[in-house]
């Protein structure tokens, strides 16, 4: 109770300073005058609070529903921030009105070319001449959060903030659900980062690992099925994913995933083609390319590679693990998906910090120890890379 309150003032003290900072929706989040101290120390004792969370509940164990509701305290409390860390609801506010209100595909068309919209002032720069990055489940759920916002920049900002919310909350009932464990819980409902950036930043990946811990539990059903076509068709993390997953029972599964699976798969294909046309495949398959500052790939340039060989050597090293997984899972029934995503988020040469939240979830569906370590690791690297000036 000690730790987790504590984690709860520390999220509640970084929500107050960031409503000091103008702008916010930007990295580093830098309050004006003393707020930024209080910033600094609020996100690092928060940090603190959750390791020290985690390892305390996973060796001594405690009571889920408390540790749950600690959690959605924590996972709440920034929606009562300004807009944090990122412009990216902005993107996905123009890209629903690019289907609700312009009537054209997401696909085809970029914010530039509704240069009135209310949403395109506020769309980034490197945004604005581009179709949608992502893949047709996320384009669809997008049109939801679009349609309660309207017109009005306020409204949007809070429709998907809530939006990001829910669907971390989802998560940490799957998991509360599946594994009645309290430090899987924790593992993701008590992190800041996830706090700041989902709550406070409004980002999809939040659905994301809703339908990836979903595949994950329903392994057998045609459930599973639906849900792993439906995180392919999100972002090509679920592609990556999913034949680790099957390598872990041999491609054994019962005949309704497999229905399941490709009946979505190509329910998918063809209503996203006759909507949309097209361009989906790339944004499903290939993702966002680019450069940030926090990934491998950026590491390996400062060490004096071109950006080319550095890109080489982080596919390779990732081929290498992910070979190495595979083979694991093959011989001893375990797929640890949180392990592969962390290897992908560490070799990648577009790594943002709330990708983080990718090999949380799946460490704590998986119940893996191991992933977990490497998953808290690299949420804590991120957050202080990234949010806080010091």
């Amino acid at each position: 109770w000690l730790t987790g309150a504590t984690a709860v003032a520390a999220t509640a003290t970084a929500v107050a300073a960031a409503r000091h900072a103008r702008p916010a929706e930007v990295s580093p989040v830098v309050p004006h005058g003393s707020w930024n101290a209080v910033w600094v120390a609020s996100v690092v004792v928060g940090l603190a609070a959750y390791v020290a969370g985690v390892v305390q509940l996973g060796r001594r164990g405690g009571g889920t529903a408390a540790t749950l509701c600690i959690a959605i305290a924590i996972q709440a409390l920034p929606l009562a921030a300004p807009l944090l860390l990122s412009k990216d609801t902005f993107l996905y506010w123009s890209e629903g009105r690019t289907v609700l209100v312009h009537d054209a595909s997401p696909y085809r068309a970029t914010p530039s070319d509704y240069p009135t919209d209310p949403a395109t002032e506020l769309t980034s720069e490197s945004w604005l001449h581009s179709s949608a990055p992502y893949g047709p489940t996320w384009e669809t759920l997008s049109l939801v959060p679009a349609a309660a916002a309207g017109s009005s920049p306020k409204h949007a900002t809070a429709a998907y903030k809530a939006f990001a919310f829910l669907g971390i909350l989802f998560t940490l009932s799957l998991l509360a659900a599946a594994t009645r464990r309290a430090w899987t819980v924790a593992l993701l409902g008590w992190n800041p980062l996830v706090a700041l950036h989902f709550a406070g930043g409004g980002h999809s990946d939040a659905w994301l690992v809703a339908l990836l811990c979903g595949s994950v539990l329903m392994e057998r059903a045609a459930a599973g099925g639906i849900a792993w076509s439906l995180a392919a068709a999100f972002k090509p993390v679920g592609a990556i994913l999913l034949p680790l997953d099957l390598a872990a029972t041999r491609l054994r599964r019962p005949r309704a995933f497999w229905i399941g699976l490709i009946a979505a798969a190509t329910a998918i294909a063809v209503g996203t083609t006759a909507a949309w046309g097209s361009g989906w495949l790339r944004a499903s398959l290939v993702g966002v390319h680019g450069t940030s500052p926090l990934g491998g790939v950026h590491w390996l340039t400062e060490a004096g590679l071109t950006h080319h060989d550095a890109v080489a050597v982080g596919a390779a090293v990732f081929a290498a693990a992910y070979c190495g997984l595979v083979y694991r899972a093959w011989r001893h029934g375990r797929a640890h998906l949180a392990l592969a995503a962390t290897a992908l988020c560490l070799t990648s040469s577009l790594l943002r910090p709330w990708y983080a939240v990718w090999p949380l979830a799946l460490a704590a569906i998986e119940e893996d120890w191991i992933g977990a370590a490497a998953a808290v690791a690299l949420s804590g690297y991120l957050l202080l890379g990234d949010a806080v000036q010091f």
